[in-house]
């Protein structure tokens, strides 16, 4: 019993393993996205708070 493999079969392998790698790269550069965005908002947080203790030290002085 002889599985024959034509040109058709192995271009539409190639697709479907290029499509596969791509939604997989897809997902993973979206999910490093979601932790930089996180990680950098509570930078960001953290450097408006003491920024607003900042401001509210230079007016209580003055």
């Amino acid at each position: 019993m002889m599985i024959e493999v034509t040109s058709m079969d192995c271009i539409k392998g190639i697709f479907k393993f290029f499509f596969i790698l791509i939604a997989i790269t897809t997902v993973a550069v979206g999910a490093g996205i979601a932790v930089l965005a996180f990680v950098f908002k509570k930078d960001f947080e953290e450097l408006e708070q003491k920024t607003k203790e900042i401001v509210s030290e230079i007016e209580s002085n003055n």
